[in-house]
């Protein structure tokens, strides 16, 4: 095999993350490895790790794709209506997405965790999106303090995460007959339903 012709490390970045992405997609995280991106872009695995310096690293540059993604799907949802039926799209909107790259989604947070401390990036992704749901909680219950809307937008999150999971691994069926955005939209429902002012 000849040698690959050398291409600025930016381009190889690129390259790198595409065929990440690509190989999460066909084969989900098993099948995700230095060789098999290096096979793919005609590298050596020693090229893959002078550019990054191990495969949690090449798998944090995809997520924070998949978070840019999401922030992108959000953007482009309706600003108007109520803050009942926004919040709603939005949880329909991240079950959507999820469902057709579910690869992406569980690479976000499933897996063996491999690193103790997340980049402050990471953290700061996850709380842009739940902010978004916190400020539509606000708004839709004035009074709501902002630190128990904070606390109810990750029960949300962890309630309709664990649906899509399960729908995803084909277990939901086993629970229940509902889907997991039938399941999502009762558990938003139920919320909003207990922030509504008292008469």
């Amino acid at each position: 095999m000849s040698r690959p012709q050398r291409v600025p490390r930016a381009e190889l970045r690129q390259a790198i993350l595409e065929s990440a992405r690509g190989i999460l997609d066909r084969e989900g995280a098993p099948g995700l490895s230095a060789r098999a991106i290096a096979r793919e872009i005609g590298y050596t695995a020693a090229s893959i790790y002078n550019v990054f310096g191990s495969m949690s690293d090449i798998l944090m540059e995809v997520n924070r794709d998949t978070f840019a993604r999401l922030e992108q799907l959000f953007d482009s949802l309706p600003a108007t209506g109520t803050p009942a039926a926004r919040l709603h799209l939005i949880c329909q909107a991240y079950i959507s997405f999820m469902r057709r790259n579910p690869a992406l989604w569980s690479a976000l947070f499933g897996g063996i965790r491999q690193r103790e401390n997340f980049p402050d990036w990471y953290g700061e992704a996850i709380r842009g999106l739940m902010g978004r749901l916190a400020l539509l909680l606000c708004e839709h219950a004035p009074e709501l303090d902002p630190e128990r809307a904070g606390r109810l937008t990750e029960q949300l999150y962890v309630a309709v995460h664990g649906a899509v999971a399960l729908e995803v691994d084909r277990r939901l069926d086993i629970l229940t007959a509902q889907s997991a955005s039938e399941i999502a939209a009762s558990v938003l429902d139920a919320m909003l339903s207990r922030l509504k002012p008292k008469a």
